[in-house]
């Protein structure tokens, strides 16, 4: 397990978007922003499908939930929306019917590019650490001593190429001669597309585009790519490893599998170094006209999300969550 420090993004609505590292503590709001005894706040999330999994059975948000649930009895979280990220984005653009307050994306680029192209779109997500602030959406009162956060790293996933053959040898990775086709994600919707893309193209020199190329299949999202190797529409996929990890070990459900990594993710042995770039996910809130007690919950729920506490202390229930789905902390 690689634990890298939390990358954060801060700036006002007027300053140009500067990148710090710091490390979330678990957060603590003042009492009289919490729900009265008995009542109960909700904040809604648009998840990417590696993260969303196929709940309740394989799912990280899932089992994220319930423990914040658990410890918060007066908070409730709910998934409305789920698919390939760019989808989420566009969802979130074209009007946010969903009423998503936190996305939490598949990449770094997409809630980047939602930061710098559509700020007026989204939200600090620790606004109840500044009183002098108004509720999402109704304008910021700058504090002179905390910066507003906007984008926080959650996760790194890992590329896997999976067969819906149980002692299938893979040990060697995907070979074109030998598979009539191979499930992606679509690479202009989904990260984890990206990575298979890349590795297609760089390690394996398929011809682009790959759209048009007969060996590739691509797909609306990771989940419907491994869905197609399960259903043996194709032989072999790229997947989220997170998908086919069952408490730290994979594969899963009678398959078998290669771990993918990327150049910067280390290998290990039965497994291949790649030339995608890490799968890096982060998080964005979005302006959602919040009251002061969602947006409480909203910090609780980074700060749940951010929370990479491990040996020699206990591991938070987001380290134990990561290691049980197979992916490393940013």
């Amino acid at each position: 397990m690689i634990i890298g420090s939390t990358k954060q993004w801060l700036s006002s609505a007027a300053a140009t978007a500067v990148l710090v590292t710091i490390s979330l503590a678990a957060y603590a709001g003042s009492d009289n922003r919490k729900p009265p005894p008995g009542k109960t706040t909700n904040i809604n999330l648009a998840v990417a499908s590696n993260f969303y999994g196929v709940p309740p059975s394989n799912s990280a948000i899932t089992d994220l939930i319930n423990e914040f649930e658990a410890e918060n009895p007066n908070y409730t979280v709910t998934v409305v929306d789920n698919g390939a990220t760019a989808t989420l984005a566009s969802n979130i653009i074209n009007g946010n019917k969903a009423k998503v307050d936190l996305f939490l994306a598949a990449d770094t680029e997409t809630p980047l590019d939602l930061y710098l192209k559509h700020f007026d779109l989204v939200a600090p997500y620790n606004i109840s650490d500044n009183s002098s602030y108004g509720s999402s959406g109704d304008g910021f009162k700058k504090s002179s001593f905390t910066p507003l956060l906007y984008i926080f790293d959650y996760a790194t996933g890992v590329l896997a190429l999976l067969s819906n053959e149980p002692n299938a040898d893979v040990s060697d990775g995907y070979d074109p001669k030998k598979y009539a086709t191979v499930a992606i994600a679509d690479p202009n919707l989904a990260p984890y597309g990206v990575a298979a893309q890349s590795v297609l193209v760089g390690r394996y020199d398929l011809a682009t585009p790959l759209s048009g190329n007969s060996l590739v299949h691509e797909y609306p999202n990771i989940t419907a790519a491994l869905n197609a190797v399960l259903a043996k529409t194709d032989p072999v996929g790229f997947v989220a490893m997170s998908a086919i990890c069952s408490n730290g070990s994979y594969p899963t459900q009678g398959t078998s599998a290669l771990a993918y990594f990327s150049i910067e993710g280390g290998s290990e042995p039965g497994t291949i170094v790649n030339n995608y770039n890490p799968l890096t996910q982060a998080g964005i809130a979005i302006s959602n006209h919040r009251t002061a007690a969602q947006d409480t919950e909203l910090a609780a729920f980074v700060a749940f999300l951010t929370d990479f506490t491990s040996p020699p202390t206990p591991d938070s229930p987001m380290m134990t969550t990561l290691k049980k789905y197979c992916y490393n902390a940013p």
